[in-house]
């Protein structure tokens, strides 16, 4: 990365990337329904995938050398469709490529840009250039602005959709066994295209429509040639001569292949009566109020200032139009983890969007809603009553085939009732708790009432797999009970806020007493001779992990040891007792945090991209301000510099959220409880500033630290209630500024990280 890189624009050349899949990930524009990675326009044997739409997947049967009762059956992948946004160029008969192009995606704007210097071969000198956007308003569509200049004449041509796939007309793919993606219609005229798609095996399928706009400098000679599959675009340029083309595209996806025709054409009937300045105009419109309302500012660090951006301007790309579908873990950036959805939506990206993107949360939280017949049959398999959420899905659907993390990963179902109350709290919306919290966390607490059963010293919840995949199947995982109890009582306080909804569940006072008294009796495993909180029951028994040899320093350890010796040591993938004291706080005190802290630290390895976001929250809290800020520029640069070298799969959708809420849960201590905002800023060593803004009810306000002192500004609505270090401060219309103080706060040496594992670390 160069030393002040433009805060607002990522410029592929400065990219420190060494796979061209990885680029093309890091520049994908998106919305969450719709995604079109950075790749070329033309289709290449090794350009990977180019548009992916988040209702588009197919079936594929799970394998097992040993089927035992409650595997999943089929898994669901996200399949790449077809471009119709691309435009295949040549001049002068050769192909135009993108190898040298210049690619800027910016951040302010929601646009890339490309410009290609070309040289024919017979030498003529021409420049293209294309703007392309994928709406943020218009879940639907991709615009895009090519122009061309002649510096000496040349002709060009352009052919719409290069890689159609062209249908036959009898739909022989209808016939095709195999799983995958068959083009089953197609047409191409002048005016525009149109192709139709479906998964032989899913159903799923789409309609892509597109349209063109031609306009020509004076002595510009254009021409349309129709062929039996493509309509071609010819253009004869004299020096200095220049041509434009718009291509507008709708893609419309689902199951009712005879309507989808219709929506795509009204989609893009729409897009093109509002014209390129219009959809330029709402990009803009929806970007400037995503930065007025999360935009971070640092101080001190113009690396991190243009990644921290860059973090949630792909967050917000992967949640802005989830209705129906809800956030992929990789977004729609590739298809890495087959397009699935993860718990980890709820846990790290649905934090951030209910102070940024609000409606995307509860959109998200809606689509679960609409899963629970899934979840509830799912239960029913396992013999439980409630709802089991999948630990990976795209429909809704259990989809891993490796059960010790993926079926015994119960604490799924808490991740989501966390997230529904935590969007209530933050955002007030009593409509949304009452229609979608009450039927999740009523639903999943039954669930643990089921799962775990009462001893004499307490309810425990056995034979169940935490955050840390290289810890499964035990009994009282901290994590998965802390979060349990919080869902227990959840559930009980909603029933009663709601009874006549509740009582249409269900509910009855019984049932309410039983899940307080569950949650009252959980028992969080804990080693009284450490004086530290147990990941599970006897984890602090187990035999460490040797770090001491090359052999056994060699990461991710799971491509280099066998499970069976990871699930007997202490040795830690991910945070996971560390996730507990940072979304379960209330738990521990901060000794008890500092004293677990110092212990998982040392054998936390982060082999997976979730850990960091926890570890830089509970560092800041506990007295490590640089650690969490090492950490929180690790999950910032993750995919901007390949940490993990597998950006080409997708990004860390995850991880980039995960730099918001190191920055503003960490170094700004912010943490909701009983309805106040509390926050206890401070910063690292290397930053002078930090601002950022945070959401209660329907006001906001911005948080601006400097060292030594805060200011707190009431900016949109009536009132905020918070506390800065404890102290309460009451932001009003009259008295909307507050100034505090810093207060000096304990350092703390910080514990080391495992070899070859600080913070940062680049896996290639």
């Amino acid at each position: 990365m160069p030393d002040r890189p433009d805060p607002w624009r990522v410029r592929a050349a400065q990219l420190d990337l060494d796979h061209p899949g990885a680029a093309a990930s890091v520049l994908t524009l998106a919305n969450g329904a719709l995604g079109v990675r950075g790749v070329p326009d033309s289709p290449a044997p090794d350009r990977g995938p180019g548009t992916l739409l988040a209702g588009v997947w197919e079936e594929f049967d799970h394998t097992y050398a040993e089927r035992a009762y409650g595997y999943p059956l089929v898994d669901e992948r996200l399949l790449p469709v077809v471009d119709a946004w691309a435009l295949g160029w040549a001049a002068d008969g050769a192909p135009v490529a993108d190898t040298g192009a210049t690619r800027v995606l910016d951040l302010r704007r929601g646009l890339l840009e490309r410009e290609i210097e070309v040289r024919t071969p017979g030498g003529a000198r021409l420049t293209l250039t294309a703007t392309r956007l994928v709406s943020l308003v218009r879940r639907e569509v991709v615009a895009t602005r090519w122009h061309v200049r002649a510096h000496d004449a040349a002709r060009v041509t352009a052919l719409p959709v290069p890689g159609c796939g062209h249908a036959d007309a009898t739909g022989a793919d209808d016939l095709d066994p195999e799983p995958g993606l068959g083009t089953t219609h197609c047409r191409h005229e002048p005016g525009g295209s149109v192709v139709h798609q479906r998964a032989h095996r899913s159903g799923r399928a789409l309609a892509a429509r597109t349209g063109h706009a031609v306009r020509a400098g004076d002595g510009t000679r254009v021409a349309w040639h129709p062929g039996p599959h493509a309509a071609t675009l010819h253009a004869d340029l004299p020096a200095g001569g220049w041509l434009e083309v718009e291509v507008l595209a709708a893609y419309a996806a689902g199951t009712d292949a005879d309507a989808l025709d219709g929506r795509a054409g009204r989609a893009l009937a729409e897009a093109r009566a509002a014209g390129w300045d219009r959809l330029l105009r709402e990009q803009e419109a929806a970007l400037d109020a995503v930065w007025e309302r999360g935009d971070v500012r640092v101080e001190g660090d113009d690396v991190l200032q243009q990644a921290v951006r860059y973090a949630l301007f792909q967050v917000v790309q992967a949640s802005a139009r989830v209705e129906g579908s809800g956030v992929r873990a990789k977004g729609l950036a590739g298809t890495g983890y087959h397009g699935h959805t993860f718990w980890d939506s709820e846990c790290f990206v649905l934090p951030v969007l209910d102070h940024v993107l609000p409606e995307a949360a509860e959109a998200h939280l809606r689509w679960r809603h609409g899963t629970l017949a899934l979840a509830r049959e799912r239960a029913a398999e396992l013999g439980l009553p409630g709802a089991a959420f999948p630990w990976r899905t795209i429909s809704g659907r259990e989809c891993s085939g490796y059960w010790p993390a993926g079926t015994a990963a119960f604490h799924v179902g808490a991740d989501v009732a966390f997230a529904a109350a935590r969007h209530v709290a933050t955002t007030g919306d009593e409509d949304f708790a009452r229609e979608v919290g009450l039927d999740l966390l009523v639903a999943t607490a039954r669930l643990w009432a089921g799962r775990g059963h009462h001893a004499a010293d307490g309810f425990h919840l056995d034979g169940v797999t935490g955050p840390d995949e290289y810890t499964a199947v035990v009994d009282d995982n901290a994590y998965t009970n802390l979060m349990a109890r919080r869902n227990l009582r959840g559930a009980a306080d909603a029933a009663e806020r709601f009874p006549a909804e509740a009582g249409r569940l269900g509910v009855t006072a019984d049932e309410r007493a039983a899940w307080r008294r569950a949650a009252d009796r959980m028992v969080v495993p804990y080693s009284p001779d450490l004086g530290v909180t147990e990941q599970h029951a006897g984890f602090t028994r187990h035999a460490p992990w040797d770090f001491g040899t090359p052999e056994t320093a060699r990461y991710p350890l799971a491509d280099h040891a066998p499970f069976v010796e990871l699930y007997r040591r202490q040795v830690v993938k991910q945070a996971d007792l560390v996730l507990a004291l940072h979304l379960a706080g209330e738990a521990f005190d901060t000794e008890q945090k500092r004293r677990d802290f110092a212990y998982y630290e040392p054998i936390t390895v982060r082999d997976s991209s979730l850990s960091a976001p926890a570890q830089a929250v509970v560092a800041a809290e506990v007295g490590h301000p640089d650690l969490a800020y090492a950490y929180a520029r690790e999950c910032a640069l993750i995919d901007l510099s390949d940490l993990r070298a597998s950006t080409e799969g997708g990004l860390h959708v995850a991880s980039l959220a995960g730099a918001w809420t190191a920055l503003v849960a960490g170094l700004g201590g912010l943490r909701h409880d009983h309805g106040a905002l509390h926050l206890a800023p401070r910063l690292p060593r290397r930053l002078t500033r930090l601002v950022f803004r945070v959401l209660q009810g329907g006001a906001r306000a911005e948080v601006d630290v400097r060292p030594g002192a805060v200011t707190y500004r009431l900016v949109a609505g009536d009132a905020v209630r918070l506390t800065h270090h404890g102290e309460p401060v009451h932001l009003t219309a009259d008295q909307p500024v507050a100034e505090r103080g810093v207060p000096d706060l304990a350092e703390h040496p910080a514990p080391a990280q495992p070899p070859g594992r600080p913070p940062g670390f680049d896996a290639t």
